[in-house]
């Protein structure tokens, strides 16, 4: 067996696994949304994807150095002028030099089309919140039932009652994700079995999450008021805002959190 050959074929077998779960990483949803719903492509969640994903990374690079100690020949060619001498800034290595600082630049700064690009797996990502029923508050998931039950006016007996009468399994100190692991269901839906018979008493900023990612006009949808209604109200707070600008950096100016902003306006 040839150890070359080998190093190249793993080398192309960790780009394609790579590439895969790069892809599915960028159009996976928040990981609060994640967990909260259960989401999976093909068998596999957005931890396991990222576990993937950071092993044959490890991979590609091992594999990389040995391609390129088994091919360190050709490789000082391409710096070689036509006289044979080795120019490490050759017209080639400039090019290559150029795209890639361009790749860097464009995508810190968020320069066009870099900056569409990253727009768009945004959207695909904030889609997903669309699509599942949102957590009642941050982290739902963590909370053990009877601590889920006394934070959005629950009653635990009867929550109990409800989860048996639908074949849950659960005890009053396990967590909404043991619960749904245990059970084979998500947390989203140990919530919505609950609620269907009870009314949540929590109020409207502590189930508002995603406070990081969100900007004013998606904010303002959550809060049922519009944009330009926002923004008024954040000018009372000290918060000159547009409707693209991000929320947390508009806080971190004024050196606030997020939350406590929404507080602040009274939600």
């Amino acid at each position: 067996m040839s150890l070359k050959k080998i190093t190249s074929l793993t080398m192309l077998l960790s780009m394609f696994l790579m590439t895969y779960t790069g892809i599915m990483l960028f159009i996976s949803p928040p990981g609060r949304v994640a967990k909260w719903s259960n989401w999976e492509i093909l068998g596999l969640g957005k931890e396991e994807y990222a576990q993937v994903h950071s092993t044959f990374m490890v991979l590609f690079i091992i594999a990389t150095i040995l391609h390129v100690y088994y091919n360190w020949k050709p490789m000082i060619s391409y710096m070689k002028n036509k006289a044979k001498v080795v120019i490490i800034f050759t017209k080639e290595m400039a090019v290559a030099f150029v795209i890639t600082l361009l790749f860097l630049v464009g995508t810190l700064y968020e320069i066009s089309p870099f900056s569409t690009f990253i727009n768009f797996g945004e959207d695909i990502k904030n889609s997903w919140e669309q699509k599942y029923e949102k957590a009642p508050y941050s982290h739902a998931e963590l909370s053990t039932l009877e601590e889920f039950s006394s934070k959005l006016g629950f009653d635990l007996n009867r929550s109990m009652e409800i989860l048996k009468a639908n074949n849950i399994e659960a005890d009053e100190m396990d967590t909404l994700k043991e619960i749904a692991k245990n059970n084979n269901i998500s947390a989203q839906k140990v919530f919505s079995l609950l609620s269907e018979k009870q009314k949540s008493t929590i109020s409207k900023a502590e189930s508002l999450t995603g406070l990081g990612r969100k900007n004013i006009s998606e904010l303002s949808n959550d809060l049922g008021i519009t944009a330009n209604e926002l923004i008024e109200k954040l000018k009372t707070v000290g918060i000159e805002a547009k409707s693209d600008d991000k929320f947390k950096s508009l806080c971190e100016e004024v050196g606030r959190t997020p939350r406590e902003v929404i507080e602040e306006l009274g939600f």
